[in-house]
């Protein structure tokens, strides 16, 4: 996180990836401080032998709890597994407040153990600040809480992206007619592959930033589409996206890891006003159908692909009200300042509560 607030310093992000201090700090009621991530690498490699990840981090908490009232986690387990199972023995008082973007059951919701485990790790956060009242629904579902035992923890909140780059580049979007070529970037259950060939044989080009992780399994890539896993810092991304015609979330992932994908991305396009394609995902929080920003098309449906492409490449009148519809929609309902907000209350009740 310090990496993330680091690159926001120097103009190179924006604050949303550092989630909400950037906002919390303008606001002036919340004072956060983003603790260090590493400073032990042995400590991390300890624990994953035994299955706790960012351990080194949780051990140094431990010893600086006079620094905070409470522990914020955006990413929720993934750094407070040692934390918590503390906390469920009385060891650790401190209120932990997390946000919650992915499914807590992983498909073993079947099992009555596994489900009362997980039921139990999340009952512990002090506060769960769900980004999807989808995925809240389903997790109280197939969890199986009570209302009583989730009325006063559970929470939503929208997260948008900064808010200062609505007029930086969602104003001073490229006309139609600069715009030359469709982008996709991503790495997180990406379904580039189907991509590749919506695009086979198709007169558009399309430019795909990933990692070396997520490179295309395709062998055959046509010469329309260009594929780059060195361009990673979303500063370099955005000339990329500003001559883009729309930005595409091609996704793929089965439904027992059904969470928020393609959240992050959904981010980039309301940043630049654009239009969109994405897999149909109904956990995310924004229907892009509804809101006229975009289309949304089945997993793996090469031809449904190649349906949405030909009409935001061939009808400036459609691409236009979409971009429109998009700008208004980061200023209205999708943005950093409304996510800061939110957290903010969900952090002041927390120290309310502690404090009687």
């Amino acid at each position: 996180m310090e990496r993330a607030y680091s690159l926001w310093e120097k103009g190179l992000s924006g604050s949303h990836h550092v989630w909400g201090k950037v906002e919390l700090d303008q606001r002036g009621k919340v004072d956060m401080t983003v603790f260090p991530h590493e400073k032990h690498p042995f400590l991390n490699n300890l624990g994953k032998i035994f299955g706790i990840g960012h351990l080194d981090q949780q051990v140094r908490i431990l010893f600086n709890l006079r620094k905070f009232d409470i522990l914020y986690s955006p990413y929720s387990k993934s750094n407070t597994k040692l934390l918590l199972f503390l906390k469920a023995l009385g060891l650790f008082r401190k209120p932990i407040v997390v946000t919650i973007h992915q499914p807590f059951w992983r498909g073993r919701n079947e099992n009555k153990f596994f489900r009362s485990y997980s039921r139990f790790y999340i009952l512990n956060y002090t506060a769960s600040i769900f980004l999807s009242e989808p995925l809240l629904d389903k997790t109280i579902k197939l969890l199986k809480i009570p209302e009583k035992d989730y009325k006063n923890k559970f929470s939503l909140a929208q997260w948008g992206p900064d808010i200062t780059y609505y007029e930086r580049y969602c104003l001073k979007r490229k006309s139609f007619e600069e715009c030359d070529f469709f982008i996709s970037a991503g790495h997180t259950d990406r379904d580039f592959e189907t991509l590749i060939e919506a695009f086979r044989g198709l007169d558009y080009k399309l430019k795909i930033f990933c990692t070396p992780n997520s490179i295309p399994k395709t062998v055959d890539i046509p010469p329309n589409v260009e594929v780059n896993w060195e361009v990673t810092l979303s500063f370099d991304l955005i000339p990329y996206y500003q001559r883009s015609i729309a930005i595409l979330i091609p996704l793929k992932y089965p439904m027992s890891k059904e969470g928020c994908q393609g959240m992050t991305s959904l981010q980039d396009v309301v940043s630049f006003g654009k239009p969109l394609i994405m897999t149909r995902n109904p956990c995310l929080n924004l229907d892009v159908e509804k809101e006229g920003i975009g289309y949304c098309v089945d997993m793996y449906d090469i031809n449904g692909w190649k349906e949405k492409l030909k009409i935001l490449k061939e009808n400036k009148e459609i691409w236009l009200e979409m971009s429109n519809n998009s700008q208004s929609t980061f200023k209205d309902k999708f943005n950093s300042d409304i996510f800061a907000a939110q957290l903010e209350n969900v952090l002041l009740s927390v120290y309310k509560d502690k404090k009687r």
